[in-house]
């Protein structure tokens, strides 16, 4: 597929793709990293290069060719403008590159196609994002009104967001809040830390149940940073269970103790109260009766 711009207004050549698309920074970034960016017929890979009026940008996207193996989505709940969904673990919410796996976002589309043009056009009703291995509950847009609304609750913090995490050890405190900056990590890119001056993060916790050398925990987000709860419970001297990227402990778990566990809003539209409930799933009930 090939998008086309005319340059109207003289601008750097990643803000012009910016402000005339749908697409992400971070795919505009790597498009044009990838010599995908074309002006004027001739291949231009700096971001920053400034191009002038009544130049023509074409950029070149690879289409979805066949599609591959499906993930279990499980939709809890399905109306016109939004699905709440059941993410498994090793899913990746949107593509950030090339995979053979459909992330979410594309299992979504696969099956209700309307929502190709709902959002960004390489995240299609994405209005919030899960890792990798997390599992649990997400809101996926279905109408671009809903995706607007939807948008703008997160941003507010209208969306109550729990989930259900297995720490080591025992805090000193059975319930409390953390409200600490996350930052990117200056030593290691794909990690977040805190830090002064970094953004503002809050998560509380609530301990739902103690063992000798573990705590399961009930955890709130408030604001939606990268890694929040990961960082936020290492921050404290609680690592995530099986967390191999903020743990300092081998653990049998092959992926971080974290579920998405409860979703609470209201509806985007109409106002009507939402509330719903994911149970663990198979791998993290197993680890929980083996402790």
């Amino acid at each position: 597929m090939k998008i086309k711009i005319s340059v109207t207004n003289q601008n750097r050549l990643d803000k012009i793709i910016s402000s005339e698309t749908d697409l992400s920074r971070n795919k505009i970034s790597e498009l044009i990293v990838e010599n995908k960016c074309f002006v004027n017929g001739i291949i231009e890979n700096k971001k920053s290069t400034i191009i002038k009026t009544r130049s023509t940008i074409e950029i070149l996207i690879k289409e979805q060719k066949e599609k591959k193996e499906l993930s279990q989505i499980n939709y809890i709940f399905i109306d016109d403008d939004l699905f709440v969904v059941e993410k498994p673990k090793n899913l990746v919410t949107h593509k950030s590159g090339e995979t053979s796996k459909l992330s979410l976002s594309e299992n979504v589309l696969q099956d209700y196609p309307e929502i190709k043009n709902v959002g960004e056009i390489d995240r299609p009703g994405i209005v919030h994002r899960l890792d990798k291995d997390t599992s649990g509950l997400m809101i996926v847009a279905r109408s671009n009104k809903g995706y607007k609304k939807l948008k703008e609750m997160i941003k507010n913090r209208d969306v109550s967001r729990n989930y259900t995490s297995l720490v080591y050890g025992n805090p000193t405190l059975k319930e409390a809040i953390i409200d600490a900056p996350i930052s990117r990590d200056p030593k290691n890119p794909i990690k977040r830390r805190v830090l002064l001056g970094g953004k503002e993060s809050k998560t509380s916790y609530k301990v739902i149940k103690s063992f000798s050398e573990f705590s399961l925990l009930d955890v709130k987000l408030y604001s939606g940073r990268t890694h929040q709860i990961r960082v936020h419970l290492e921050h404290i001297g609680h690592s995530v269970v099986g967390d191999k990227l903020y743990g300092n402990k081998k653990s049998k778990l092959e992926r971080p103790f974290l579920h998405s566990s409860r979703l609470e809003f209201e509806h985007p539209i109409n106002g009507e109260k939402l509330s719903f409930i994911s149970d663990l799933p198979n791998d993290l009930k197993e680890y929980l009766r083996e402790i």
